[in-house]
């Protein structure tokens, strides 16, 4: 594994992914004669895989641009980690299953921008290729964080934080009366208003959860103080039965800092707090799930749309764990082709791109030296 990476982190980010997946394809669990409603019991509160990945993004974004490679590297390597896979797959979508949307609609999705922003927050209808909704707010972070460097790479974050959390706070004041951190608390305006879009987008509470994911690495990278390992034990080990309590029991369920939000923040927390004291073992399966985890996301919808338009026999004459082993299936070969034949050989590009924009940024720092 790489140095670079936080292991628990990196494990988080696989278990977002499945969780997320599970979430999806739980109905098949819920036929079960002996066990109904066994789908929603195990993953009917998956979505917070959604609020996970926004804070793990954020503590990732702040840690991979510790040392200040250039406002263009950073561009590069976002671009490569994102578009490639998700416009492979919208691109299946789009010639077999998406194919009845208009060709407007299509492009707007493409272009990762959402479907109506006067529908509910935070997903304003979604995008046609459902979960790729959230890389919209990835997209507007990195943004974000691209203008902070730009501004100060030492204050990068507290600067990324300050054009996040303001602009959020101040719409919803004008508009809502209040300030709140659920997932459903945009602004509410009329929808002729210059700029709607815009600020429905900017004052959504999720934009919160990549500053948390910023303040967790900040505390990670700053903090000296590290616990002994039985306490780190202790910590650990309360935070996993309060989030288990808190996903089993669905209490607070839904987007934002109000819910699933909440429900990261602990397991994150009890994470960094064992890994601070304490070195985790390896784990193969929980390694390559986080490797393939941006795959197993983006395509898993995709997947489920194809099952669902196509009527294959298995998937709706037969409800129960085959079926559900079956589409999990299905998902893991689509992500696996997708990660190895798409993600990987283009983040392999991206790396050549990144080390020709730093040859060339490192020979025009020599030049202007001379």
């Amino acid at each position: 594994m790489n140095n670079h990476k936080i292991q628990s982190i990196h494990y988080l980010r696989g278990i977002a992914a499945l969780m997320v997946v599970g979430f999806h394809f739980r109905a098949p669990l819920n036929a079960l004669p002996y066990a109904p409603n066994l789908g929603n019991i195990l993953f009917g509160s998956g979505a917070f895989g959604v609020d996970l990945f926004f804070i793990i993004s954020g503590f990732i974004i702040a840690m991979s641009t510790e040392r200040n490679s250039g406002i263009l590297s950073f561009m590069s390597k976002r671009f490569f980690r994102i578009y490639p896979a998700f416009i492979f797959v919208f691109l299946i979508g789009s010639l077999t299953v998406y194919s009845n949307n208009s060709l407007s609609s299509l492009a707007r999705s493409a272009l990762l921008i959402h479907k109506d922003y006067n529908q509910v927050s935070p997903s304003f209808g979604y995008n046609i290729l459902g979960p790729a909704w959230t890389l919209t707010y990835e997209i507007y972070f990195y943004s974000i964080f691209l203008i902070s460097m730009s501004f100060s790479h030492k204050y990068r974050c507290v600067l990324a934080s300050l054009l996040i959390a303001l602009p959020m706070a101040a719409v919803q004041l004008w508009f809502n009366g209040s300030v709140s951190l659920s997932g459903d608390a945009s602004a509410v305006m009329p929808s002729g208003l210059v700029m709607h879009d815009y600020l429905r987008f900017a004052s959504s509470p999720m934009m919160i959860e990549f500053i948390v994911g910023m303040a967790f690495y900040g505390m990670w990278r700053n903090s000296k103080i590290q616990l002994q390992k039985h306490h780190a034990i202790l910590v650990f080990s309360a935070c996993s039965v309060v989030f288990l309590y808190l996903y089993l029991l669905n209490i607070n369920a839904g987007f934002g800092l109000q819910g699933f939000g909440f429900w990261s923040v602990i397991l994150v927390l009890g994470c960094l707090c064992y890994e601070k004291s304490k070195k985790i073992s390896n784990s193969r399966v929980l390694i390559f799930l986080g490797d393939i985890s941006f795959s197993l996301y983006i395509s898993h919808y995709l997947v489920k749309d194809i099952l669902n338009t196509y009527n294959p026999d298995f998937w709706f004459t037969s409800r129960g764990i085959e079926t559900f082993a079956i589409s999990i299936s299905l998902t893991f070969i689509s992500t696996l082709i997708i990660h190895y034949g798409i993600e990987k050989p283009f983040l392999a590009i991206g790396r050549k791109v990144d080390i020709a924009i730093k040859s060339r940024h490192l020979n025009a720092f020599k030049g202007s030296a001379l």
